[in-house]
């Protein structure tokens, strides 16, 4: 471990969770310790404990990273392309199942993992939370999505999307599918609440 490079805090703090996601992708989270990740990293243990604290503090950052990554990369292209609805529908829906066919069925993993206490719950709802504002937000110019019916739209708009990207991540459909359906499903939905002209 002493010729492990000297790393600044964030860039040792990624590093960290890319050998955490490799470690899942190969073993499942099930064998995901901080002993192990800091050993794998060539780091001493304080380092992996000092960045998380806890294994549900490691299993809590990697999906807040996943999380980010994908809110940032709908925001990006949303930014860049969203001039109709449509536009938006086809950028959010697409975003959303490239970046859970790219993270790999680890993802689910790690969701599944954080579905086991109530802590770890929290964090779930959090990024949800943040998604479906993030989602609002993307159609706002076009629909307007407040109150118990925008929120019950976006709740079902996150359940499929998870469901068709988690499905084109193990492979049970192609990308190409699980985008098309997401965009039926996502303008059915929608279609419910559009602002008045």
């Amino acid at each position: 471990m002493a010729g492990t490079p000297r790393m600044a805090k964030d860039e040792r703090r990624q590093q960290l969770l890319d050998v955490a996601f490799a470690m899942i992708g190969e073993e499942g989270t099930d064998a995901l310790t901080l002993a192990r990740v800091a050993e794998r990293a060539g780091v001493t243990k304080p380092i992996a404990y000092t960045h998380f604290g806890t294994r549900a503090g490691l299993l809590s950052a990697l999906y807040r990273d996943y999380d980010d990554r994908q809110t940032e990369a709908m925001r990006a292209a949303l930014a860049a392309n969203a001039r109709t609805l449509t536009d938006a529908v086809a950028i959010v829906a697409e975003t959303y199942v490239d970046c859970t066919v790219s993270a790999g069925p680890e993802v689910s993993a790690i969701a599944a993992a954080l579905s086991g206490s109530e802590e770890l719950e929290d964090v779930l709802q959090a990024c949800r939370q943040n998604f479906m504002e993030a989602c609002r937000q993307a159609f706002a110019p076009f629909v307007d999505l407040h109150g118990p019916a925008g929120r019950a739209t976006l709740i079902a708009l996150i359940g499929v999307a998870d469901a068709l990207s988690a499905a084109a991540a193990a492979r049970r459909i192609s990308r190409a599918l699980a985008i098309e359906t997401l965009c039926r499903a996502m303008n059915g939905l929608l279609s419910h609440h559009k602002r008045a002209k």
